[in-house]
This record gives C-alpha cells, sequence and structure tokens, in this order.
C-alpha cells in the first residue's frame, strides 16, 4: 500500500466542503482490531460489517432515551456495543472488500444468474467492460479473478476471516467466513464455506447458514440437492436468508435458490417463485430475503425474487400471512415488486437486477438497483443506485431515489442498514466523475435521516442532523476526539443500531494525516482497518467544527487504494486461464 494516486476537486467535493460548514462532530472513531480473535492469521485489510444491535434504556420510564448514546446521561461506552468484523488477504478494490465471486450473494456479481463471467479471467474482464465500463477493467479483473481463481483451482486458503469483538467463541471460522448481522446478545448470523473433512481437495458446502437457529432443510422434491444456504438476519422469532439447490444451464452445474424464513423450531418457508420455472433460457431462478418486520400475524420480508420475461430478478416485498403467531406453519405468501426498481421497465432492460436489503419496524425499507451497463445514466456511470421504499405494507411499493445534499442523479453505492428512527447508513460516491471509461469513483459512508411520509419519526433527525444526510467523515471532526479521529476517513458505513452506534470501514493513517481537511494526505502508512463509531455525549447539529477541503490536488499514499498499482499490474499482462 505504498503506492500514491492524486485526485482532482470535484463537484460533490466541493458541495461537501460547503456543507461542513453548517455540520458538527458527533462521533468518536474507534478502530476494531481481529486482536486476539485474529491471532495468527493472514490478512491485508480489515472491515467493519455489523454492530450488536440494541438501545439505550432511561431508568424508570421503560423507555429508551429520545436520542440514544447522544444523550448526557445515556453512559455509553465505546466497548458497550460489540462490532463484527471481517478480514481479507486481498487489497481493497474500488471501495470494496475483494471477495473474487461474492461470500454473500447467491450469484456472480449480484445479478449473473446465468453464470457467464466466472468461468475464466477473461469472463471478469467482460463483466467489468460490460456492467462497470471502467477503462481500467484489466487491472479490476486481475484482483478481483486471484481469489477465485485459486478457488477454482482448489487452494482453499482462508481469504476471509470473520469475528466478534471481545468474544472468541461468538463465530467458528472455517474456509471462507460472513457476518451479515448481530443480535441484541451479540450472535452472529451469517454464512461459510467448510472444506470436506474426507476430501480437503473439495467443499463440502460454499455457503451454509451460521445464526443462533438453523434451519432443518426440505429439498423441495426427491431429485433435489440442497447445495447452499444463507442467513441475513434474524428478529428473535424468525431468520430470513435463502436456500439453493443443484441446478445447470449450459455454464456448468451451478444452482437455484429461494427467498427461505424458519422460526425458533427451525422448520423452514421457501418462497416460490413468480416466473414458475426454474430456468428460463440460460438464467436460472434466484430470491432472497434480507430483511424482517412483523405486524400481528403478518410478516413483511424484503429481498428479492425472480419474475417472468428471462427470468429477471427483482426488489420484491414478501407478504406473509401467519396462522398462528410465531411460527412459519401453514404461511401464505404474496410477492409484490417494487415499481421503479425493475430490470425491465416500459420494455427496455433498465437495470441489471434489483433488491431491497433491509426493514425497520417503521415499515421502510432500504435497496439497491444496479444500473445496466447498456443503460448509462447522464453522468457516465452505470451505478449501484440507492433507494428507499415508504411503506412495504401499503397496497403498491415503490422507489425513491434521493437525489438531494450529498445525493446526485447517477450516484452509486451500498445500502447498510436502518435503525428504528429511519437513520439510514450506507456507502454514496462523493464525486461526480465519469465512471465509463474512466476509473471508480472515490465513495465515503454517510448517513441519512429519512423522513416517513414528510414527517420525522423523532426528534434526533433535526437535533442531531439538522435533518439532511451527511458523509460521515464532515461528523467526526473537532471537540475532544479531534486528533484521534483526524486518522480515520469512513470509506463505509454498514449497520446502524438503534443506540446510534455504526459500524464501518476507514481508511487509517497512522499518526493521522497531515491537517483536518476532507482529501488531506497522509505522510505515514494508509491502510484499511474496521471501525465503529461511537457517538459523543451531549453532541448536536450546533456543536460545529468545519473541515476543510484543500483545493490543491491532494496526493493520497496507499489506501486510496492503488490505482496506479492495478494500471502498473496491467502492464504485465495477466496470464489467461
Amino acid at each position: 500500500m505504498n503506492c500514491s494516486n492524486k485526485f482532482k476537486l470535484t463537484a460533490v467535493a466541493m458541495m461537501v466542503g460547503t456543507a461542513m460548514n453548517a455540520n458538527a462532530a458527533l462521533y468518536q472513531v474507534v478502530e476494531v482490531d481481529p486482536g486476539v480473535n485474529g491471532d495468527n492469521i493472514d490478512y491485508s485489510t480489515a472491515y467493519g460489517v455489523a454492530i450488536q444491535q440494541g438501545d439505550v434504556e432511561n431508568p424508570g420510564t421503560d423507555a429508551p432515551y429520545a436520542l440514544g448514546c447522544f444523550n448526557d446521561s445515556a453512559g455509553c461506552t465505546p466497548e458497550q456495543f460489540k462490532l463484527a468484523l471481517e478480514t481479507r488477504t486481498t487489497p481493497l478494490s474500488a471501495s470494496e472488500a475483494v471477495d473474487g465471486v461474492s461470500y454473500r450473494e447467491e450469484v456472480p456479481f449480484a445479478m449473473d444468474s446465468g453464470f457467464y463471467y466466472i468461468q475464466e479471467y477473461d469472463d471478469f474482464e467482460r463483466y467489468c467492460y460490460n456492467e462497470r465500463r471502467y477503462s481500467t477493467c484489466e487491472s479490476w479483473a486481475y484482483v478481483h479473478w486471484q481469489p477465485w481463481g485459486e478457488e477454482l483451482s482448489k487452494d482453499f486458503t482462508t481469504n476471509s476471516f470473520a469475528f466478534v469483538e471481545g468474544n472468541e467463541s461468538a463465530y467458528e471460522n472455517k474456509y471462507n467466513n460472513v457476518i451479515n448481522s448481530l443480535t441484541e446478545e451479540g450472535e452472529a448470523v451469517g454464512n461459510q464455506s467448510i472444506v470436506s473433512s474426507s476430501d480437503s481437495s473439495e467443499l463440502e458446502t460454499r455457503n451454509t447458514v451460521v445464526a443462533p437457529v438453523l434451519p432443518t432443510i426440505v429439498p423441495s422434491d426427491e431429485d433435489a440437492t440442497v447445495v447452499a444456504s444463507r442467513a441475513w438476519r434474524t428478529d428473535g422469532k424468525f431468520t430470513v436468508g435463502s436456500i439453493s439447490e443443484k441446478a445447470s444451464n449450459d455454464n456448468g452445474t451451478h444452482h437455484t435458490s429461494k427467498a427461505a424464513i424458519w422460526d425458533q423450531t427451525g422448520a423452514v418457508s421457501q418462497v416460490e417463485w413468480p416466473s414458475g420455472t426454474a430456468k428460463d433460457g440460460e438464467r436460472l431462478a434466484q430470491g432472497s430475503m434480507r430483511g424482517i418486520a412483523e405486524s400481528g400475524n403478518t410478516v413483511y420480508g424484503v429481498g428479492y425474487n425472480t419474475y417472468k420475461d428471462d427470468n429477471y430478478m427483482n426488489a420484491t416485498v414478501f407478504v406473509g400471512t401467519l396462522p398462528t403467531a410465531g411460527s412459519i406453519a401453514g404461511v401464505t405468501w404474496e410477492n409484490k415488486q417494487v415499481s421503479g426498481a425493475q430490470q425491465r421497465i416500459d420494455g427496455d432492460t433498465v437495470h441489471s437486477n434489483s433488491r431491497l436489503t433491509d426493514v425497520n419496524n417503521n415499515f421502510v425499507a432500504i435497496g439497491e438497483a444496479k444500473r445496466s451497463g447498456g443503460y448509462l445514466m447522464p453522468t457516465g456511470s452505470a451505478p449501484n443506485r440507492l433507494f428507499i421504499v415508504d411503506n412495504v405494507s401499503a397496497e403498491s411499493v415503490s422507489a425513491f431515489y434521493p437525489t438531494t445534499g450529498i445525493f446526485f442523479s447517477g450516484a452509486g453505492g451500498h445500502m447498510g442498514g436502518i435503525n428504528a428512527y429511519n437513520e439510514i447508513v450506507g456507502q454514496l460516491d462523493a464525486e461526480t466523475t465519469r465512471e465509463d471509461d474512466g476509473k471508480p469513483r472515490r465513495k465515503r459512508g454517510f448517513i441519512y435521516p429519512y423522513t416517513q411520509d414528510g414527517q420525522s419519526t423523532s426528534e434526533r433527525s433535526t437535533t442531531l442532523f439538522d435533518g439532511k444526510p451527511w458523509f460521515l467523515d464532515n461528523l467526526t471532526n473537532g471537540g475532544d476526539h479531534s486528533d484521534e479521529n483526524n486518522a480515520f476517513r469512513i470509506i463505509n458505513a454498514t449497520d446502524i443500531n438503534d443506540a446510534g452506534v455504526i459500524s464501518g470501514t476507514a481508511m487509517m493513517c497512522s499518526g493521522g494525516y497531515k491537517t483536518t481537511s476532507h482529501n488531506s494526505s497522509c505522510d505515514g502508512e494508509e491502510k484499511i482497518v474496521a471501525v465503529k463509531l461511537v457517538p459523543i455525549a451531549g453532541a448536536t447539529a450546533a456543536d460545529i467544527e468545519t473541515r476543510s477541503v484543500e483545493e490543491d490536488s491532494a496526493e493520497r499514499q496507499g489506501a486510496s487504494l492503488g490505482w496506479l498499482a492495478l494500471t502498473m499490474l496491467g502492464l504485465f499482462r495477466f496470464r489467461r486461464k
């Protein structure tokens, strides 16, 4: 990570600098190292992926403090809510952890249900040219192919370890491991790969559930073979995820998958595909449930499902009617597509895929829709667009794409999580440069206090955030923690609990950045670390400390991460399989 990369000030960066004049230092940034959990492991980068759920109760009121850990009397400590973190042996690429083929998603790149793009190195490069449109696709493909190529060649050296802060027994690592969420008790929910105990050259499974309650999986028929299972979240009554069965097409033996939910007994319900067929052309049907909210005997799952006309994967609200509360037995399902987020709109294949990623008990859901590389946004990109569904319990549901403040039309990123106060965190483009025939945009973590139905749901939105979304870098400068916080720039926010504690990932400069400016350079070593953002008691939107923007090009070390290094890799032309 010793290469440097110069970037120019962009329109969004200028806007960020202006916005800082009305911003507050709200969070202490706390790095969480794998530590004892990670002794004797090999890793290059670390990522904060989830935060322990929960709130802080106001004694004698049977209610939480209105401002959570921001309240002066809450007494929150940095150790109170535990962080889930993962490591990778691979470097960061385009502000994302590198898996090769995702350990989380049901299909490659969250969209390749035909499994076209994973047969050889050239396929990765072709995917990048078709769907990302970078000029640096040869280098991008080299970095991403490396772990997948090793896996295909039966080299089962672990790329991804997972840990829960301060609890060695919370997660037992196998081959490759992910944590999608933590419960209030700090229990991990996710999945992992397992190498066969009888034949170390084969996988027992590439994905199997890790969760407090494991599903009792029954194949769909006597000829079906279950090959994978995943878990995303649990609310203490139900756990949601997906179950995959073996299926084939002209690209080989792969799988279909169905959205799944199981109760505390392990009994499972799998949601059928509205397409009604496991295969359409080369597309194998897929489904996944990523979050859940309940209302009486109705459950609202969110995720995606497969619809007719080429087996398209579209963001979906799963409405389940339960004969008995708390039991999945006899549940019946209705699928509701999210209007405005479908793959095909008015006859055009606008998106490569879409999915809802989480929902809260106010029935607000968050999601992503990947713009098709053949249908670019006017800003010159094919972004992973972020959207919100205002009320999943409504008769019809539609996508709202934020475009004001730090958001803009054509922005891309990832949704992280949403809490009970409609505070949404994630990752967002922090510049407007063209990605088409260019390079990936620089990204930063954000928080967005969403106003549901035009009305704020709590005083937190205005008291803490002035009713606006912010890049989290803007909320970590000034006050007692200014010097320590200046060692970090937040590149992703993955989860937030009701107390207001955020999990995330940061670039960290040993000894701190040269100045507190947004785009300051680092004279020391810059690396990718797992962090949590802990609210500063008593802080409000009135506590302003300006984080400026340097107008001259800033020379960044390492973790910007190495587009010069990746370009150099391209000069040596990767030997194709």
